[in-house]
């Protein structure tokens, strides 16, 4: 039985949730991620971290932060907190500098292209005046990423701080060189930390080896729902609107609709969501006797290729979606060349961004209809785009490290977490209103300081409070009826080791299917295959660890 729920969960625990995407764009999503199913390929991504014995007793108590009130309130595992505007008066967080003096070194992955260097970059000196301590910060482009820490590993030149790469073993690496955080952030001991408190419990599953806490959660939370998003001003120069499509029927007539000339409905195939409109469950499911089992082998697997495949067949999914680029298809999105485009829920406010030259440019997200009608599973994301450690060597440097990655966990609506996103008033970013607009100067805030720590995730589109409102009403929505990944915050060595080559088999059967070179009834095999040579005992590994973990 699929594990589901249909009303608020505690804002202490929320678990099994997906593993899905990547620290603001770190690796490359396979078959198993767009399809609601677990993936394990870079960038640390993926389970790993809690289960073990004493998880229960360490984990940090989660209070919310009160120095700001946003529009719409967070509730842990139905919705983000969200900001119609940025306070007119954001409230200092901070009362001091939290750094020390002594620079501090990192080492992360990255999306962005590369910041102007400290000499150059106006934002870096005064991040680091307001820190009180240099951060010297190395960062590698996200593909590059987990062969560069391998090598400081292997090399013994890890930083102060440092980004966890994809890599086997993990559970004995963080107890042997990432420092024991347990005593500074267990139980209440967190609450000196206010920043790193409002990260809800969850986050804090993957930080936790052998009974300690060894790395801060780089929470993402809900804003990384699996959607599919909309150019509402082109349907609706069609006189249709998204909230008409209520079961695949539907949403298939709809995407004919839009097809026409060098216009096609979809960016790219949307096997995902239509997993998610058959109640199709992650990769790894729990049934009621606590015994884990799969999805692959679910005889509707074959139902939703059969239904995406049908919209590459007949046109109406843009014939070059397979194999292009995220950034194109976006493009594509911006253009109206492709309205219906699948993605994660934060994206809806980049492509604002991205698009704000488009006049009248109105984006909403499918809502989540079952394939015959009805409501269909939400997929929830995992909490967290990542996770960093502090060396086991820091010492008596651990609580100012900790102290400077709650000083970067500022919650939002504060003015340290407005400094952290936008930089320096009048230089990085003006104020229309109350909210900060970014200017050409915008590219010296991505020095890599998020990847250190980061604030738990809101909802927020400077200067467009009705797309606040719109996106906290759909997370809402489609909340009410969701699933979660059961083996989050569990550790496989055999997934750690083997998952990437397994998704990439599985995610070649898929694009075949869709092109039209294989049957769909090619999954099947495929899917046995994906089991016979490492998913049977991936499905072991984690069944040790979760009837291990006294937190589930």
């Amino acid at each position: 039985m699929v594990t589901t729920h249909s009303t608020s969960i505690h804002p202490d625990r929320i678990s099994r949730r997906v593993v899905l995407g990547g620290l603001a764009g770190v690796g490359a999503a396979t078959t198993l991620a767009a399809a609601g199913c677990s993936t394990d390929s870079g960038s640390g991504s993926g389970s790993g971290g809690g289960g073990q014995q004493g998880a229960n007793q360490v984990l940090p108590t989660y209070q919310a932060y009160e120095g700001v009130t946003p529009t719409y309130p967070a509730e842990p595992g139905r919705t983000s907190a969200a900001f119609e505007s940025y306070p007119a008066d954001p409230p200092r967080y901070a009362e001091e500098a939290p750094g020390d003096g002594t620079p501090v070194t990192f080492m992360g992955p990255t999306s962005f292209a590369a910041p102007p260097p400290l000499r150059n970059n106006t934002f870096w000196q005064e991040m680091n005046a307001r820190v009180g301590s240099d951060l010297d910060i190395n960062l590698t482009p996200a593909g590059e990423y987990d062969a560069k820490f391998a090598t400081s590993v292997a090399g013994d030149q890890l930083p102060d701080m440092f980004y966890i790469g994809g890599m086997a073993s993990l559970p004995q690496f963080m107890t042997s060189k990432a420092a024991d955080l347990t005593e500074y952030l267990s139980g209440d001991n967190i609450l000196n930390y206010p920043g790193l408190a409002n990260i809800p419990t969850d986050s804090w599953r993957e930080c936790i080896f052998d009974g300690t806490i060894r790395s801060v959660p780089l929470n993402r939370g809900l804003v990384s729902l699996p959607s599919i998003l909309v150019r509402e001003d082109v349907l609706a120069e069609k006189g249709i609107s998204s909230a008409d499509a209520t079961d695949f029927e539907a949403l298939y007539d709809l995407s004919k609709e839009l097809t026409g000339g060098d216009v096609f409905a979809w960016t790219g195939a949307p096997t995902g969501h239509i997993r998610n409109m058959l109640d199709i469950p992650h990769t790894w499911v729990l049934g009621e006797d606590g015994k884990l089992t799969t999805s692959l082998q679910d005889e509707r697997q074959e139902q939703a290729l059969e239904a995406s495949r049908r919209l590459v067949a007949d046109g109406l999914v843009h014939p070059e979606a397979a194999g292009t680029p995220v950034a194109t298809r976006k493009l594509w999105f911006g253009s109206g060349t492709g309205p219906l485009h699948p993605d994660s829920f934060i994206a809806w406010f980049s492509l604002y961004i991205q698009n704000a030259d488009v006049e009248g440019i109105e984006i909403q997200a499918l809502p989540m209809a079952g394939f015959n009608g009805g409501q269909g599973t939400q997929a929830l994301p995992r909490p967290n785009a990542g996770r960093t450690a502090i060396n086991a060597s820091a010492g008596d440097r651990i609580p100012t490290l900790l102290k400077i990655a709650d000083w970067l966990a500022a919650p939002t609506g504060t003015e340290e977490y407005r400094f952290n996103k936008y930089g320096v008033e009048d230089h990085n970013f003006t104020l229309e209103g109350s909210d900060p607009v970014p200017t050409d100067k915008a590219d010296e805030v991505n020095i890599g300081s998020l990847y250190i720590c980061d604030a738990a995730r809101a909802i927020y589109s400077p200067g467009r409070p009705a797309a606040t409102q719109s996106a906290w009403e759909h997370q809402k929505a489609v909340t009410e009826k969701a699933v979660e990944d059961p083996t989050y915050g569990l550790y496989s060595e055999t997934y750690s080791r083997r998952i990437t080559t397994l998704n990439r088999a599985l995610d070649a059967v898929r694009e075949d299917i869709m092109a039209g070179r294989k049957p769909v009834s090619a999954w099947k095999p495929a899917a046995e295959d994906f089991m016979k040579k490492g998913g049977t005992k991936i499905l072991e590994e984690f069944q040790q660890a979760l009837d291990a973990d006294p937190t589930r």
